[in-house]
């Protein structure tokens, strides 16, 4: 029998639409169909993609605890509300780092708007549900045809408030509404500087197709980075699943319902050679591309700790890091799209994540919000895979490779 110790890392990336209230069909087996993109709107989710991993990477490297999560999608969809504001170099250094350089306005919010529309659709056993809201000062307009290009391709709600504490509980509600009780705020108070705020929630409830089994799931050794051996509960089961290995790394793909969706999960090797961090630090498009192309089923038997993770994350520093800086520049932000006052910058943006997988599925959401504010190889045994040192992870649609979520875990809790 061959036997990998390893460990592994989480990624995620979405775009849809509709409320997780529309989850009638939950549970119900539905055939799988791939999403049609069009020559233009397969080139466009190719540069997403690789703002997806761009953010992943950047996010590690700054990130210090063991575990963390993101959803690049929620963060795209917050930004790409906000851009349609944008004008000048402030446009063209968001539009590039998201991944939309070469393509116009109109092509992108459509492009959002197919993927919105037709990612709920994809598997009765999965819900995957997405939200978008305006929130506005009393007192400030913001021009017409931003509002209604957000509230026509983003379904975006439009909120005007007094901005006080009633505003505050109405926008943690509606996050918590959102996301189905999993993060039941976003913001603990609203400054005085604040004249609107754009949230994106992102909701995502998978079955596996293939369950594991409860009464199998025993406490075993997890290999921490800084030495340290503890003892988590571990998930068990031996399958035939899609597998990839070399000389650096170990990867699995385990998916839900009816496969439109799946969770990627990827290790060191040897962890003696190569950390999960490096191996992040070291994950871009291409080589994502080379991992997934060299998927071949094999049964194997995993052993795989049950997680849950919650993350708080400020992401200004990191958009910043990848090339945006006028947007959050109050003398150098253009927003002239959003209001008819040129004194308009990007004050917040913070996202928050959880993400819980164990034996029966995986349940992940995400709130991404904007604070817009003025200046003043085959055998016939199976192969052991145990996910018992760090390791990350990517949470995908098939058709169209979208991240959902995507993480590390260097200490299962």
């Amino acid at each position: 029998m061959k036997t990998i110790l390893h460990s592994m890392i989480l990624f995620t990336f979405c775009l849809f639409s509709c409320t997780n209230e529309d989850d009638g069909n939950f549970g119900k087996d539905t055939p799988r169909h791939d999403i049609p993109l069009s020559t233009k709107s397969n080139e466009l989710n190719a540069q997403v993609q690789k703002f997806s991993f761009d953010l992943y990477r950047e996010v590690a490297k700054a990130e210090k605890e063991e575990n963390f999560c993101l959803s690049p999608l929620s963060a795209s969809l917050c930004l790409g509300m906000i851009m349609n504001g944008a004008d000048g170099n402030t446009y063209a250094e968001m539009q590039k780092t998201l991944g939309f350089e070469g393509f116009t306005n109109q092509q992108i919010n459509e492009y959002v708007q197919m993927m919105q529309t037709e990612l709920p659709k994809l598997d009765g056993r999965t819900i995957f549900t997405n939200a978008n809201s305006l929130w506005v000062k009393n007192g400030y307009t913001l021009l017409p045809e931003f509002i209604q290009t957000n509230k026509t391709y983003y379904d975006a709600e439009v909120c005007n408030e007094p901005f006080d504490n009633s505003t505050l509980e109405k926008i943690n509600s509606w996050c918590n509404k959102k996301t189905n009780g999993l993060i039941p705020d976003i913001i603990d108070e609203i400054p005085g500087s604040v004249i609107s705020y754009l949230i994106n929630a992102i909701y995502f409830k998978g079955i596996w197709t293939n369950e594991f089994k409860k009464s199998d799931t025993q406490d075993k050794p997890f290999y921490m980075a800084n030495g340290q051996t503890i003892k988590v509960p571990t998930m068990t089961q031996t399958q035939s699943n899609k597998f990839f290995a070399d000389e650096e790394v170990m990867t699995v793909e385990l998916p839900y319902g009816n496969e439109a969706f799946s969770m990627f999960l990827f290790m060191p090797a040897d962890p003696d050679k190569k950390n999960i961090d490096e191996l992040i630090a070291g994950l871009d498009q291409q080589t994502w591309q080379r991992w997934n192309e060299q998927l071949h089923t094999e049964t194997t038997t995993i052993y795989l700790p049950r997680f849950l993770v919650k993350t708080e994350k400020d992401l200004i520093e990191t958009l910043n890091s990848l090339g945006i800086h006028a947007a959050f520049d109050h003398s150098m932000a253009d927003f002239t799209k959003m209001s008819i006052t040129n004194d308009l910058y990007i004050g917040l943006l913070k996202q928050k994540t959880y993400i819980e997988l164990n034996e029966s599925g995986t349940e992940a959401a995400a709130v991404t919000i904007g604070g817009m504010m003025e200046s003043s190889a085959p055998s016939d045994d199976p192969l052991e895979i145990r996910f018992d040192h760090p390791f990350g992870y990517v949470l995908k649609e098939k058709s169209t490779g979208a991240i959902l979520f995507a993480g590390k875990v260097g200490k299962p809790e």
